[in-house]
């Protein structure tokens, strides 16, 4: 996966924040700064890279030291460096690693710490690797031939999600794998809302892209009538007025993308193969490209809504209200779900 040493035992995705000298809760007034470890990439003829985002809480500049500690065994370089962020600004400092080793459940236990003076920010994270390997499979509906990737699991309310993915020169895959006690595929008579996989594709510097306009690349995932359906929700220039509000579903169907949706036991498969000519404003087909990929799990008879973005540990933000398309069969929570920005890398091989 990472081109570790070996293998050692499982670990358990967890997040906690725990401070030194400071104290009250994450984004209090007493915090010069709050910290993320993003998702570990694997660029290709390098170590793979640890992102560690650095947002500054205060109106003006922060200077101070920042280290990063993996699990035992782990050499990182360098183990500490000094930053500086501007005023409520917010940075990204990247840590290459050195000496590591895979885990089966690919979740990495991480400790990010920011000092200055007599203050310290001390952040826990398990993190996991965002990569997709150069490959491909059939769309069919089944997990048979994916062993080549490097899955990403989460759990909400003790169901699993699992999200893995491929590509190619022409496609990109993915395949998201649901517990759930039961699937609701189609609406019926006293039954408006559906089970449903949202996915989103995004540039990773959407800084100069032109106003007002979604800058993701947006499909949804439903069962249909025999079958499975996908639809485009929003394109990277697809007006944000135009990608909010719900809209019938018939009109954004898109047949350029392969889907198939399964169900064995108690797990849906959901997969799909998205022409890369669909994603030319957000990736290119390259090794070593990276972007920014999020999922959404509809399961509105049970879990609710299950978002790869929390998982990977994003922070709320306002434009997170913006981040998703509405559609007609979905139920949305009073807090949204968090924006698209789960950093994911296109690489050679997991091994």
């Amino acid at each position: 996966m990472l081109r570790f040493l070996g293998m050692s035992g499982r670990a358990t995705i967890a997040f906690s924040v725990v401070f030194g000298l400071l104290t009250g809760a994450v984004g209090s007034a007493q915090e010069p700064v709050r910290l993320r470890v993003e998702p570990l990439t694997v660029p290709p003829a390098t170590q793979p890279l640890i992102g560690v985002v650095v947002e500054n809480l205060r109106d003006q500049p922060w200077r101070g030291e920042l280290s990063l500690a993996g699990p035992d065994g782990w050499r990182i370089a360098p183990e500490s460096r000094t930053i500086e962020v501007p005023a409520s600004g917010e940075r990204r400092f990247a840590f290459n690693i050195e000496k590591a080793r895979n885990v089966e459940a690919n979740s990495y236990p991480l400790r990010v710490t920011a000092r200055v003076g007599d203050q310290v920010v001390e952040r826990s994270q398990a993190v996991f690797v965002a990569s997709a390997p150069y490959s491909k499979a059939v769309v069919d509906g089944r997990a048979d031939e994916w062993q080549d990737a490097i899955p990403v699991t989460f759990q909400d309310q003790g169901k699993r999600t699992t999200v893995r993915t491929f590509w190619s020169r022409k496609r990109f895959y993915l395949l998201v794998t649901v517990q759930e006690d039961q699937h609701v595929g189609e609406p019926g008579p006293g039954r408006r809302l559906v089970d449903a996989v949202q996915l989103a594709v995004s540039p990773l510097d959407d800084a100069d892209g032109p106003a007002r306009t979604s800058q993701r690349a947006e499909w949804l995932l439903r069962a249909g009538d025999g079958g499975a359906d996908c639809y485009q929700l929003a394109a990277v220039d697809t007006p944000i007025a135009s990608a909010g509000p719900a809209r019938d579903l018939e009109l954004l169907r898109c047949r350029d993308v392969e889907v198939a949706i399964q169900r064995k036991g108690d797990v849906t498969h959901y997969e799909c193969a998205i022409p890369f000519r669909l994603l030319r404003d957000a990736v290119e087909p390259a090794e070593g490209r990276e972007f920014f990929l999020s999922v959404l799990v509809h399961d509105p008879d049970g879990t609710g809504l299950r978002d790869l973005g929390r998982a990977a540990g994003l922070w709320a933000r306002a434009a997170d209200a913006a981040a998703w398309s509405r559609w007609p069969g979905a139920a949305w929570e009073k807090t949204p779900p968090l924006g698209n920005k789960v950093r994911w890398g296109l690489c050679t091989s997991k091994y």
